[in-house]
């Protein structure tokens, strides 16, 4: 009698855990995701195992971080040239802290804040789910750049809106993900993603308007400087403009990954694509709103 009453107890959402409750809610995607994953998980592999083979440094652009923060804030290299820094004077103030670490320390310290927000992404989906999408991110955390993070934006951006700054400061087409806000009329929202990028940049301004002249000027210039040109580039944003709009109007929260990935200023290798850990997080958020409705 106790068996049959304890089989018969639905398990409480604690006990079932954040991925349990991720299978029950997307049983398809969950029974099926795991077999397409593992194969591009191994390519991810021999990718990164290759990039550190041959020669190329690990933490390749996080290091143009640590110099531009540690006072070499310059716009003079070109994009894709070694330590070329290309994000807002904002970015290299924020981690400045951070930067006073030895070049070894900070790239360890930087490898682990990226694998700490892997952690955090992938904890609603079960382990044979967690593992293989958890290798999808191996290639962006050899080289270090902010691609993780900004799938970590993206998802608390929906909620807490001035999370968004960072996208907008850093890789600036990537912020698309605002326009959610707009499309819905949640203008309270959209003034709070706007504000916050409004108040970062003015306080940093005053700390040194030298150095965000010389990074508008230096967008400028680039501007024509996409790898896939700048008729895809322009495209690619189109798109992806369009899919946060319908991703907004149908509450599919999970469309702004893509389109972030789209919007990338660079797109010709599989590090953007790392932004998709996003969706596990982002297909909660849109599940759990239809819930609260």
């Amino acid at each position: 009698m106790n068996d049959t009453t304890r089989e018969d107890t639905p398990p409480s959402r604690s006990e079932m855990g954040q991925g349990s409750v991720f299978a029950r809610k997307f049983p398809l995607l969950a029974r099926s995701g795991p077999f397409l994953l593992w194969p591009l998980a191994v390519v991810a592999v021999i990718v990164s195992v290759r990039h550190v083979v041959t020669g190329n440094a690990i933490g390749y652009d996080s290091h143009a971080y640590w110099l531009a923060a540690q006072g070499g804030l310059s716009y003079g290299a070109s994009p894709g040239q070694p330590d070329a820094y290309l994000y807002s004077p904002a970015f290299a103030a924020a981690i400045w802290p951070l930067a006073l670490l030895p070049w070894p320390l900070f790239c360890a310290a930087w490898f682990a804040i990226e694998a700490a927000a892997v952690a955090w992404l992938v904890r609603p989906l079960r382990a044979r789910w967690a593992i293989p999408v958890s290798l999808l991110c191996l290639p962006e955390l050899v080289v270090g750049n902010i691609y993780i993070l900004l799938a970590a934006a993206a998802v608390v951006g929906m909620r807490r809106p001035a999370a968004w700054s960072f996208a907008v400061l850093t890789k600036v087409t990537t912020g698309v993900g605002l326009l959610w806000f707009a499309t819905r009329g949640e203008w309270k929202r959209l003034l709070q993603g706007v504000g916050a990028t409004v108040l970062i940049v003015a306080v940093s301004y005053a700390a040194d308007p030298t150095a965000w002249s010389d990074w508008i000027r230096f967008l400028f210039e680039n501007r024509e400087g996409t790898p896939d040109s700048r008729v895809s580039f322009v495209v690619r944003c189109l798109i992806a403009v369009a899919l946060v709009v319908i991703g907004a109007r149908k509450h599919w929260p999970f469309l702004v990954a893509p389109a972030m990935v789209l919007a990338s200023p660079v797109l010709v290798s599989v590090v953007p694509w790392t932004i998709l850990i996003a969706v596990p997080r982002l297909l909660m958020e849109g599940s759990n709103h239809g819930t609260r409705q």
